[in-house]
């Protein structure tokens, strides 16, 4: 049937293809950040000026395969439900960003004294990257943070001073060694997390005994001592070398799963934006969501979503040639029982097919009839 639909489709469609792109800028900082090169890529969506993104942050982009896993493995893993932005920050010296300050003397000798800009590296994202791409770009509040090895650390390190800079956290086999166990120190010693709704994701390898008691130190005092959604993962099969790429896509995974692929989450998230005046759901992004359910065969979810904003679900249907999707927009609200709303879609179908009858053959405008009349007998029938 969806082959067939496929096809009555092609006729009506009006392609227009936009493509992603990603952009070079240098945002400059304090003396100790410099000028600092930063990668920003929109995704094709991003070309509808009514629409905003949530902006994931990525570290290490220097090394360019780490911010292309990140990008595609969203356009992978959300199902078109939320494309993002996605900025690289470059560190031509990492563990100097990466690394707060020393507490034990040896620890400069250890990273051969390639550290302690931590906190500046952290101002910097802070008070000058975010607010230029909330400026430049159409964004949303939501940030995520992702960070592998000593960006790991850093992310867990600047998570403790500034809990409120990201609203979820991927931290890839993170180097909780660092400095004797500094960062578990600071944990256990000045928690500002004790409130926080972080969605923190972290992933370790079987890099050494200690490596893993440290994580475990640390996972196990946030999840006593805050109200954090807290996602873990142990890698026995990669190494830390091996493991950023799936560690992404496992933390994209739980994270979609966590606050878009949940009903009652995303409905909250959608309303508390429109509440704070941040965004407005359009019809069609709810179309869409409702669709992706249905996809998954979560028929109730994607019912309670629809009733949830019954407010957009009135007035004209949105001006468009693309016969399939008005189809398969009635379709929607057929199989989901608002019966009402989808003749009007079905019979708005039918004009449109009308108005080409000129332009396609005698076959297709058939076809199409007949699945439109047989979709209005089956409404009237109920």
């Amino acid at each position: 049937m969806r082959i067939i639909l496929l096809k009555f489709a092609i006729l009506f469609i009006v392609n227009i293809t936009y493509s992603q792109e990603i952009k070079t800028v240098n945002i400059s900082g304090n003396k100790e950040i410099g000028n600092r090169e930063i990668l920003i890529y929109t995704p094709k969506e991003y070309s509808d000026p009514t629409t905003k993104f949530e902006v994931v942050y990525v570290l290490d982009a220097q090394q360019r395969e780490i911010f292309d896993a990140v990008h595609s493995t969203i356009a992978f893993q959300n199902y078109g439900l939320r494309p993002m932005i996605v900025v690289g920050i470059v560190s031509d010296n990492r563990n100097k960003d990466f690394l707060p300050i020393n507490k034990h003397p040896e620890t400069i000798q250890e990273q051969a004294g390639q550290l302690g800009n931590a906190s500046n590296f952290s101002e910097f994202i802070d008070k000058t990257l975010i607010p230029y791409i909330d400026t430049n770009f159409r964004t949303l509040p939501t940030k995520i943070g992702i960070g592998y090895s000593n960006g790991g650390t850093f992310l867990n390190y600047n998570m403790l001073i500034k809990p409120d800079m990201f609203d979820a956290i991927f931290s890839i086999d993170a180097n909780f060694n660092y400095d004797k166990g500094q960062l578990i120190d600071k944990l256990e010693n000045d928690n500002k997390l004790k409130q926080s709704k972080i969605f923190y994701y972290t992933c370790q390898t079987a890099s050494s005994e200690n490596w893993i008691k440290n994580s475990e130190t640390f996972n196990s005092i946030l999840e006593k001592n805050t109200s954090m959604t807290i996602e873990k993962d142990f890698f026995q099969s990669e190494t830390h070398t091996s493991v950023y790429q799936q560690g992404v896509i496992n933390a994209f995974k739980a994270y979609f799963r966590y606050q878009f692929f949940n009903s009652e989450k995303l409905i909250e998230y959608f309303k508390n934006l429109e509440d704070n005046g941040q965004y407005i759901l359009s019809k069609k992004e709810l179309h869409r969501t409702a669709k992706l359910f249905m996809q998954f065969n979560m028929t109730e979810d994607a019912r309670k979503i629809l009733l949830n904003f019954q407010d957009k679900l009135s007035g004209d249907i949105e001006e468009s040639n693309d016969l399939y999707a008005l189809f398969e927009t009635g379709d929607l609200y057929f199989n989901l029982g608002f019966k009402n709303i989808a003749k009007k879609y079905f019979l708005f179908c039918e004009s449109k097919l009308e108005q080409n009858r000129d332009k396609i053959s005698s076959e297709f405008y058939n076809f199409g009839k007949g699945k439109i009349k047989e979709k209005l007998l089956l409404i009237n029938k109920k």
